[in-house]
């Protein structure tokens, strides 16, 4: 009992450490930095399943106090809201074995809403968060465009940039929202996977737990939703275009990930080899349009049912 208990400390000190430097990171290397910086949550969510829930909030307020120390309170309430809170949530929903479309949506939904808390504290808008918003949008545009230029990629013509730059500026401040909540939910799903492979991989360290294989499955009612947000955004009235596209966004993302997961079922299915699936994934992070099409197959799953098919089976396996 008293090696367990000193097991615990030492790997709650060291979560806290790690989850510093990730926090670090951040500032240290630009692009680089930022997605270490995602990775903040895992540690605490493996203490969790490691110690139990004790030693995730005694870590959480240990790393609190050390954000808290070495930059500032604000910032130190910025990680709890941001990460800390997806953390308990997350090492919750794997522990209880919950269905990876609640676990995912759950988590993703409190990255959006303590990523847009950040911002709002970040900018002291407290009275117009739509307006720290928008401030947070124009400074990626400028940073975007001055990169651009830096790559020489701006001497074609200015009226011609001036004209996509404003409508690419009005469709990014429409569809922020949106964006935000769509890239959380693939970073929370992001963190299921993770997550569960190291649970696969070291069973015996984290309580034997062993997970079910990654199955994600939508309501079939809810292809009515992406209906009616098409017809919204049909429309073309300012606020319900807004408001179809930003939903529009969101359903393709959770979309996009029933599409993977029916990918990963035929590639088992067919017994394809793991570098055409390593391959796979890189061509949707370089290519946009094969992700709008696993979207689509996530889609109209609702009506054929790919993972139900009676699909013909490889040679020589039963």
């Amino acid at each position: 009992m008293h090696t367990r208990w000193l097991a615990m400390a030492v790997e709650m000190i060291l979560a806290a450490l790690v989850v510093v430097g990730l926090l670090a990171s951040g500032s240290a290397f630009p692009i680089l930095g930022v997605f270490l910086s995602l990775l903040s949550p895992v540690p605490f969510v493996l203490l969790r399943l490691r110690h139990g829930f004790s030693a995730l909030i005694l870590a959480l307020g240990l790393t609190t106090l050390a954000v808290a120390g070495l930059s500032s309170p604000g910032q130190a309430m910025a990680f709890l809201v941001e990460y800390g809170l997806p953390a308990i949530l997350l090492a919750e929903g794997l522990r209880r074995g919950s269905r990876p479309e609640l676990t995912v949506t759950g988590v993703g939904t409190l990255l959006t809403l303590g990523g847009l808390a950040v911002l709002v504290l970040a900018s002291d808008l407290w009275t117009q968060p739509l307006s720290a918003v928008s401030q947070h949008v124009e400074r990626l545009l400028a940073d975007m465009e001055a990169f651009t230029a830096r790559l020489g990629l701006s001497s074609e013509g200015a009226a011609p940039l001036y004209g996509s730059g404003t409508k690419l500026r009005a469709f990014l401040l429409m569809a922020f929202p949106g964006m935000f909540f769509a890239g959380s939910l693939l970073t929370a799903a992001g963190y299921v996977l993770l997550l569960q492979a190291l649970m696969r991989r070291w069973s015996a360290h984290l309580s034997g737990l062993s997970p079910e294989p990654f199955r994600w499955e939508l309501p079939e009612l809810l292809v009515w939703s992406f209906i009616g947000a098409g017809i919204l955004y049909l429309t073309g009235l300012p606020w319900l275009q807004a408001a179809g596209l930003n939903v529009l966004i969101v359903l393709i993302g959770l979309y996009f990930l029933q599409g993977l997961s029916i990918a990963a079922f035929l590639f088992q299915r067919f017994h394809l080899p793991r570098m055409l699936g390593a391959l796979s994934v890189l061509l949707l992070l370089f290519q946009p349009f094969l992700t709008l099409v696993v979207a689509g197959v996530g889609l109209f799953d609702v009506w054929f049912a790919f993972r139900r098919l009676n699909l013909p089976k490889t040679p020589g396996r039963t």
